[in-house]
């Protein structure tokens, strides 16, 4: 196994030589223009970067951990009320209400810590500084890899994987610390990851092949920061954020085959990664907003959805690189935008009975099964690409305007409206829109409202 993981570390080198070169110019040629454009907008404005130098999370400003090395503190309590949410296409802005400007899956630790030389010599570490326990994992090291690694409670906890297949065993951080996991090695992190009583837990799959297997991810209370930049990382049980939030970042490409269950105040997944994210991801119970980002090609590949478990206060989900969301782009929420983009949404597009306000975007190729918006307050569905909305249009609202808007050639093969209390607001502007014919019965009817096809 040793030399197998030697012999792809050489073959990684000798490709980040070729690299090296092409960046110099020397060899072009190498990415798909189109591909390579489907991967260029990538991360979420509520997530600035690895190693935020603020805390967030339910609770007040403070200081938090970083991605490489572990925080100070406990938890503070709730300040405020969380509130409505907004959230741009570049995946999330800041959210006004409890942790407005800062960033996601990070929480301020107040708690008293102290390392115990003790305890931490018991765990199989060594006390990195006062409030630290720190513990290397290596290629001959029994706890982490036949025995479970269980952090001192009352610290800061670093786990550093520094050899090759090791951390295979469980790693359970502690009660009321920080904890940071590096899985920095090939194969390494192939055990579950248990932070239920931890503040802030920070998890590094940077090398390819690392967190599978029985890999999961159990955030119970902890703010969850997971970071999956190596290649096919972070595959194998699912990760459960916590209830503080949490920031999942899918660099790698087949990266995040773990389904994901983002529960919590404010979630946000970025798939930037190509062919990432291929499983399940529900985004339910937040407070303070749900953002999922579909952006490397082909990612996405199961159902992406919010308020499966539970309505959610904002939800937005992107299906912005190519061929990106394979399956069902479905959203009950007090606020839903759904956007698909080129050649993606195979699926159905849905905004769910039970839902506020709704927003639907289909451009180019997009959005080819129906497209639907049912819910209580106002619908907006644009259908503005050429061979958007290739199948039906029904847009059903109780309380307030619906409004669809077909600009694109080819658009929306047939539109259904019905709005109790508002408007039908049709407008087949595109070439050949509309070609089977609109149906509208509401309160009034606008624009092309019951036109027969043509």
């Amino acid at each position: 196994m040793v030399d197998r993981r030697r012999s792809l570390r050489a073959v990684v080198l000798t490709l980040s030589a070729v690299w090296a070169i092409t960046s110099c110019g020397l060899i072009d040629g190498f990415l798909d223009e189109d591909e390579d454009d489907g991967q260029a907008s990538t991360g979420s404005a509520l997530r600035p970067g690895r190693a935020p130098g603020d805390a967030a999370g339910p609770y007040t400003l403070g200081a938090g951990g970083s991605a490489m090395a572990t925080g100070g503190g406990g938890a503070a309590g709730y300040a405020g009320n969380a509130g409505s949410a907004s959230i741009s296409a570049a995946g999330s802005a800041a959210l006004p209400g409890l942790n407005a400007g800062l960033p996601v899956g990070t929480a301020r630790n107040d708690n008293q810590l102290s390392c115990d030389d003790s305890e931490c010599r018991r765990a199989g570490g060594r006390c990195k500084d006062e409030t630290t326990c720190l513990i290397e994992c290596d290629e001959d090291s029994i706890a982490c890899n036949e025995e479970p690694v269980e952090c001192p409670d009352g610290a800061n906890c670093q786990v550093d994987c520094v050899d090759e297949d090791t951390c295979l065993d469980e790693i359970v951080c502690p009660d009321g610390g920080d904890c940071t996991i590096n899985c920095n090695e090939l194969g390494s992190c192939q055990g579950p990851i248990d932070c239920g009583g931890s503040v802030n837990c920070t998890l590094n799959c940077d090398e390819d092949d690392s967190c599978q297997l029985d890999f999961g991810v159990r955030a119970g209370q902890a703010a969850l920061q997971l970071f999956c930049d190596g290649e096919d990382s972070c595959s194998g049980n699912p990760v459960e954020c916590g209830a503080a939030g949490c920031s999942i970042t899918c660099n790698g490409d087949g990266s995040c085959e773990s389904e994901l269950r983002m529960q919590g105040r404010r979630s946000v997944a970025d798939c930037n990664g190509a062919r990432s994210c291929s499983g399940l991801i529900d985004c339910s119970r937040d407070e303070e907003g749900c953002a999922v980002s579909c952006i490397g090609a082909d990612s996405c590949l199961k159902e992406v959805s919010c308020g499966k478990q539970g309505q959610t206060r904002q939800c937005d989900i992107r299906c912005v690189g190519l061929r990106t969301c394979s399956s069902n782009a479905t959203c009950q929420s007090q606020k839903c935008k759904l956007e698909c983009d080129n050649e993606s949404c195979f699926g159905d597009v849905v905004c769910e009975p039970g839902s506020g306000d709704c927003s639907i975007s289909c451009d180019d190729d997009s959005c080819t099964n129906d497209v639907e918006c049912s819910a209580d307050q106002s619908c907006a569905i644009q259908c503005d690409g050429d061979d958007s909305c290739q199948r039906e249009v029904k847009c059903d609202t109780r309380n307030a305007d619906c409004i669809v808007t077909c600009n694109g050639d080819n658009a929306c093969d047939t539109v259904t409206c019905r709005s109790d209390n508002g408007e039908c607001n049709l407008d087949c502007n595109g070439d050949d829109s509309c070609p089977r014919g609109t149906e509208c019965d509401g309160r009034a009817n606008r624009g092309d409202c019951n036109i027969d096809g043509r």
